[in-house]
Parts: C-alpha cells; structure tokens; sequence
C-alpha cells in the first residue's frame, strides 16, 4: 500500500481531468507534488512535464507516463439542445449507453447522460446490433439548441464520471488509471531518490497526447535524449473469464509488474531489471510486445540516435471503461523495481547491442 501522501497524490492525479491534447488539470497536479524533491523541473510547449532528480554521473534515464486519458469533445448541438460527440482516444462505444459524463465548460463541471433509443423502440426494425458513435447523444437538460448553448459549447471536452474507490483491500477501481498509474510511479520514483546519490542523472516525464498522438513522448525525449527511456503504461489483465492465454499470455493483478520482451526492447536493459528484481525479491511477470509495443516506447525507441528502451506493465482490468482495476501492491512493487534499478546503474553500464 502507498504511503498515505502517495495515496492522496494517486487520488488528485485520478480526479484531475486530463482528455487527451487538454491535460493540464493533471500536469498541476503531478507539478504541486514533485517540486519539493526535484533539482529542477519545467514544462514545455507540448504540455509535457519534466523533472530532474542529477546524478554524478552523465548517463541520462527516462521514466515516462502519460497524463493523458481517453476522452470525448463535443462536435455538435442539435435543435433539441441533444450533443453529439467524437472521441478523444479509442473507445468501445458499446460501453457508453447510460453512462453519466463530465463536461468542461469554462472551469465549470457540467452532467451529461448518454442517451440511446431503448431496445423496446429497436424491435423489428432490422437495425444492426453495431453502435457507431453517431447513434447515440448526450442529453444535458436542455430543451432547445440556444438552451443547451447557455451551458455547453462545441469543443468542450468529456470525462467519464467515476469516482476512485477501494474494491477490495489492495484493488483500486476508478477512470483513468490509464495512465496515470505511469505517471505516479515515474513521480514516486523520483521521491524515492529525493536524499539518496545516484550515479545517473534521472528524469520522472509525464507525458501528453498518447491517446492520440504521441507527440509528448516524441518531443519529451528529443529534449532529453535519454540513453536509457523506460515506459510504465497499463496492460491486459488475463486474470478474468474468457480471456485467451493463448493469445495473450498469463498477466494477473497482485503479481507485481511484467516486462516486455521483444524487437523494441534492450536486452541489457529487462536483464538488469529481472536481476534487480530477483535480487530484492521484488514480483514481476513477462509478457512479449513482438514489435509495436502499443506505448510510448514506439515513439522513443528510435528517435534520434535511439535509446535503450524498456515497457514496464501495470496489469489493469477493463481498460479503457470507466471503470479499470489494478493493484496497489503492482504500483508498490514497481516503484522499489525502478527505485533499485536507477540506483544500481553507473555510467559504464553496457548499451551497446
């Protein structure tokens, strides 16, 4: 379990709302809890945040998050006063029917329904089963287009609205843990070495856009140019019924963190975090990313002269609905993987493949 300051700062991270390409909410957040333990910290044109924790050494290390969740942006208001909407981020739109929102208008917090005709009215009338975004709006209230203006405007952005709570003495239910559990880590992290010396010179990135762009990674580390660039993101949990494992490998929540092995990845790099790993009895599993890792680390990994890049998993339920599942323990875990890995690192360590 988290100490009860990196609770409190994983709850306010949670809440801040952070759609894709808006996240300053969050970055704030993350900014109010790091400035006390950087040497320096700044943000950037892109909206990344970047903190330094400096070595003695000169060897560069990238932990990265991004800030960003999934979201929605109104597109559109019809003479009813109903809105209609686009994604920001990838969603299962057959989640959405019945869910209550929040939308952000001018600092204030305005509830949406999202409405669809009830499958009473859909009988016999040889409708397909499929649900495009555009079958279905969000109601507000309103009972006119000039009424619904009097509280909405096209382009205010969308959260789910989903409260953080405990599911059971270590399972965290809430939105967005996608990814901002990346983020706490790479923050936490940096706490951790607030008094210690490391060798290597640390930077704790919370990122933007990787929901949609990539663009934060991407010009986060050309800032950086990190030798070393490790990605903490969520990944399937394959704890659940139905689930192929096959397909998708053996990845529970509680069993610490995975590393991804495969094309993208450094050898030395997973190495030295399973040694690490084994050598303060630390949990961690395997899962194989074979080329496209689905993160920031296809954004990194070769930009510029490239880095040493590693994906460091935290197993998440239900990802991308509004409410994902992962595991205090897995965070925990992760923190004192990547807290002993920067500190074991000098500026010899072997890159070269």
């Amino acid at each position: 379990m988290p100490n009860a300051k990196n609770l409190q700062f994983l709850k306010d991270l949670m809440a801040a709302p952070s759609p894709s390409g808006y996240e300053e909410p969050a970055q704030r957040v993350v900014r109010d809890y790091l400035e006390p333990f950087a040497d320096e910290i700044k943000s950037d044109r892109n909206g990344n945040l970047i903190a330094l924790k400096k070595g003695s050494g000169k060897l560069k290390v990238m932990v990265v998050g991004h800030a960003d969740e999934i979201g929605l942006i109104v597109n559109h208001i019809d003479a009813q006063g109903y809105l209609y909407v686009k994604g920001l981020g990838g969603f299962d739109v057959n989640l959405l029917p019945g869910l209550r929102l929040d939308i952000y208008h001018k600092g204030e917090i305005v509830r949406g329904i999202v409405g669809r005709k009830p499958i009473h009215m859909m009988r016999g009338d040889g409708e397909s089963p499929k649900i495009k975004m555009e079958d279905l709006w969000i109601d507000i209230g309103a009972n006119s287009k000039e009424e619904a203006l009097a509280k909405v405007s096209i382009g205010d952005v969308i959260t789910y609205h989903s409260e953080f709570e405990m599911l059971s003495d270590d399972l965290v239910v809430s939105k967005a843990t996608d990814n901002k559990v990346g983020v706490y880590v790479a923050a936490a992290v940096l706490r951790e070495l607030h008094k210690k010396k490391p060798v290597v010179n640390y930077y704790a990135v919370s990122s933007v856009g990787e929901e949609t762009t990539m663009r934060g990674a991407r010009t986060s580390a050309h800032q950086i140019q990190p030798d070393i660039a490790i990605v903490v993101d969520v990944t399937f949990a394959t704890d659940m019924p139905g689930v192929d494992n096959r397909a998708y490998g053996e990845v529970s929540l509680g069993k610490g963190p995975t590393i991804s092995l495969g094309a993208a990845l450094h050898p030395a790099i997973n190495e030295k975090l399973r040694q690490i790993a084994d050598k303060h009895k630390i949990p961690y599993q395997l899962e194989i990313a074979p080329g496209r890792t689905g993160t920031d680390a296809d954004a990194i990994h070769a930009l510029n002269s490239g880095s040493a890049t590693a994906v460091i998993g935290i197993p998440n339920r239900y990802m991308h609905s509004p409410n994902e599942v992962i595991s205090l323990k897995d965070l925990d875990s992760t923190v004192k993987l990547l807290t002993a890995f920067i500190l074991a690192l000098e500026d010899d360590f072997p890159l070269i493949r």
